[in-house]
């Protein structure tokens, strides 16, 4: 079923819910508050009836003949209590009328005349004039054919107004359900058919929602991963040609020694052994790297941590590029901190991210200029920052965010062959966030690079 079909039928059955709990918990509530008001009304009457008689008693000076009056129904023709008397209400009551010593004098049915009060079932009512007791009203109440049928008709009514008004409120809410479905199926309908274009391939195809609600963010969530596809699919290809172009070119000089060996044009001398095993070596690193590099990107790089005194550790590494600085004339300077910090490292790995930033930093620094190495705490974020800054050319703001991309090079002119395969900062940037880190880097073209290595400590 279609989510359309599945919200116009969820509107038009709360709709029915309602009118069924309208008519079970109405129906009994209004049975009751109806024929309690014609007890009410019913009261009312008979108080009347009280005041009328008593009314006879003091006009009269007695109860006498009050039984003809019943016979000729003379209480209705009462300018008076014409309109008291005619209510069809007690078409079907039987009246009677007690003198103050109990006895009945006067039955509008001629049913207990002579017989006691107090032998007669029904309401009764004393008769008092100036304070005085002069009589007794008893109303019998036989079962009320009337009233029923009037309870019956006021429900039976209320039933019918119940069922029109589901009625008119299903259609109303299959009517309404339909447009307020629709809309809130419409950006659905434009999100599936971008997942079946992005399954496919497309991934091109945006998602434009307008309205700026939930399906609006989950739009631009898809449009974000569609984005995120395309990218990872084209570095997917850039990534494939630039190990094709890496593999292939250390293959085809290892090919063409070889065939020149096999065909006599060359001798198999140390010289050419050693150029095929520097070859051979050079493949064996752009394997190895791709491997490392993978392992960390899918989170599952072995790291052997153990407690190191970060201050000891980046003595250790900087004092290797000692003689390489002052070969160069570049000043290599290490700001020690000022306090002992011990953070739980892989020795090896992160070795190998300090050497490629300074080894970076020193290459891209020219002669008079600095490279500087400090350690700084970051309270707040619970960090410790290490800072690598050089005074070297910079590095091109339209090169800045893909220079931790694999195959990824600062200096586009430089040669594969003198700069490397690109994929030193793509394995230090996975090695820094296989320990839970973070790299970033700033650069000003023709002042200097810096590179941060932020690292979590406990």
């Amino acid at each position: 079923m279609k989510l359309l079909s599945k919200f116009i039928m969820a509107f038009t059955t709360i709709v029915v819910l309602m009118g069924i709990f309208q008519y079970m918990f109405f129906q009994n509530q209004i049975k009751t508050e109806f024929q309690q008001f014609l007890v009410n009304q019913e009261l009312g009457i008979i108080n009347r009836l009280e005041m009328y008689f008593e009314s006879y008693y003091q006009t009269n000076g007695s109860l006498d003949n009050v039984e003809q009056l019943l016979e000729s129904n003379q209480m209705m023709m009462g300018k008076r209590h014409a309109q008291m008397m005619g209510t069809p209400m007690f078409f079907n009551q039987q009246i009677l009328i007690a003198d103050k010593s109990g006895r009945i004098i006067a039955d509008s049915k001629k049913q207990y005349n002579g017989k006691k009060s107090e032998d007669v079932p029904g309401a009764h009512r004393d008769l008092f004039v100036n304070e005085e007791k002069i009589g007794e009203l008893i109303i019998i109440r036989e079962h009320d054919i009337l009233q029923q049928d009037l309870v019956n008709k006021f429900i039976k009514s209320t039933n019918i107004t119940i069922l029109l008004g589901t009625l008119i409120g299903s259609i109303i809410a299959v009517i309404v359900g339909y447009f307020i479905a629709k809309g809130l199926t419409k950006p659905v309908a434009k999100l599936m058919e971008g997942i079946r274009r992005v399954s496919s391939g497309d991934t091109s195809f945006r998602v434009i929602v307008d309205q700026k609600d939930e399906f609006y963010h989950l739009s631009k969530a898809f449009n974000h991963m569609a984005e995120q596809l395309a990218q990872s699919e084209k570095q997917r290809q850039n990534l494939m040609a630039d190990v094709a172009h890496e593999l292939r070119t250390p293959l085809a000089i290892i090919r063409g020694k070889l065939e020149s060996i096999q065909e006599g044009v060359i001798k198999a001398d140390e010289k050419e052994i050693v150029l095929l095993v520097d070859e051979v070596y050079r493949l064996s690193r752009l394997v190895n790297d791709l491997q490392q590099l993978s392992l960390a990107e899918a989170g599952k790089l072995p790291l052997k941590k153990y407690p190191i005194n970060v201050n000891h550790f980046l003595e250790k590494v900087i004092s290797n590029f000692i003689s390489f600085s002052e070969e160069k004339g570049i000043a290599l300077i290490y700001h020690q901190p000022h306090k002992k910090i011990i953070l739980a490292l892989d020795e090896d790995r992160m070795t190998q991210v300090i050497v490629n930033f300074l080894d970076n930093a020193l290459r891209y620094t020219p002669k008079d200029g600095q490279v500087s190495v400090s350690v700084d705490e970051d309270s707040k974020d619970k960090e410790i920052i290490i800072t690598i800054s050089d005074t070297g050319s910079g590095i091109d703001a339209k090169l800045l965010p893909t220079i931790f991309d694999r195959f990824s090079r600062t200096d586009p002119s430089r040669s594969r062959e003198h700069g490397g395969a690109g994929l030193g900062l793509a394995i230090a940037k996975g090695f820094v966030e296989a320990h839970d880190g973070s790299v970033s880097v700033t650069s000003e073209k023709g002042k200097g690079t810096t590179f941060y290595i932020r690292l979590p400590y406990l």
